[in-house]
């Protein structure tokens, strides 16, 4: 009796779960400066289409975007299982599929929401994401620990950590291969413009459109007073130039400058060069924040 209780138990929280996670799939998991995203717009293209004309990052492999419609699974697979809980039958397989893609997918999230806090969009990942990712990942994992196959703990915490694993390498590998093939040193590359931060901050201050187009992914230098320096556990880090009103230039650099930063102080005057990823306007703060990627320091 105690068994077949147990039983009905662990049906009925497959069940809750499964439902849970069809509805979170379609609800907002990221806010990325006002700009709310669910989590179907990434197999729908949503996804790279606000990065790309909201922050200048597109789709580093847009030759593989068919591989995207994998996770419309997630929804697929959870009808599945609840039809076959219904009909009393083994429901085993759709259960993973549902948690490693959801648990892939909330890792896909957190790193890229990651990676535009760098290009200073917004306070961070652990702030953009919603509570709807937060509660995909609670899901995914109760769907997967009372799902009888495998029976073994240790099998099972593969499976957990198989989606978020993945989706960390290949993010790592993708990005270095991008950072590789498709850009010389910055030190190497002459600058297209120079000029001082308040006057490109003035420029996008102006007319952001003309700005855009005129300096984005060009290589400026520029020579300003830091306000701010952020530096990462991996050495990674962001050197800020700002304005009176606020708006701000933000520049991030590999771990490879490491040096070159540690002995910078806020007050210091210095020149860098980089790559210019465009302009985000906050209607909220009333601030204009531009970003720079690929930034080395030329002197101080």
């Amino acid at each position: 009796m105690d068994i077949q209780r147990n039983t009905a138990l662990l049906k009925w929280i497959q069940v809750i779960s499964a439902v849970a996670l069809l509805f979170i799939f379609f609800m907002p998991w990221a806010n990325w400066d006002g700009n709310t995203i669910n989590g179907f717009h990434f197999p729908s293209g949503k996804f790279f289409s606000v990065a790309e004309t909201k922050f200048g990052l597109a789709n580093p492999i847009p030759q593989l975007s068919f591989t995207f419609y994998l996770f419309w699974l997630i929804p697929i697979a959870a009808l599945l299982l609840l039809i076959l809980i219904a009909k009393n039958k083994q429901a085993h397989w759709p259960a993973i599929i549902i948690s490693v893609l959801t648990l892939s997918l909330c890792s896909i999230f957190f790193l890229f929401s990651q990676l535009l806090a760098t290009l200073g969009v917004g306070p961070g990942a652990m702030n953009m994401l919603k509570l709807a990712a937060w509660l995909a990942v609670f899901f995914s994992i109760i769907l997967l620990i009372t799902n009888p196959l495998p029976a073994n703990w240790l099998k099972k915490t593969g499976w957990l950590v198989l989606g978020p694993l993945f989706a960390f390498i290949s993010f790592k590998l993708i990005e270095k291969s991008v950072w590789n093939e498709t850009h010389k040193d910055t030190n190497e590359i002459k600058a297209a413009y120079s000029l001082s931060a308040n006057a490109f901050i003035a420029e996008f201050i102006t007319n952001d459109s003309a700005a855009n187009n005129k300096y984005r992914e060009k290589i400026i230098q520029i020579n300003g007073t830091v306000a701010e320096i952020t530096i990462n556990n991996d050495s990674t880090s962001i050197i800020n130039f700002s304005n009176p009103d606020g708006s701000y230039i933000a520049f991030a650099f590999e771990k490879e400058e490491y040096n070159n930063i540690k002995n910078v102080k806020v007050g210091d005057t210095i020149s860098v060069k980089g790559s210019c990823s465009g302009s985000i306007f906050s209607e909220i703060l009333g601030t204009t924040s531009i970003s720079f990627k690929r930034a080395t320091i030329i002197n101080k």
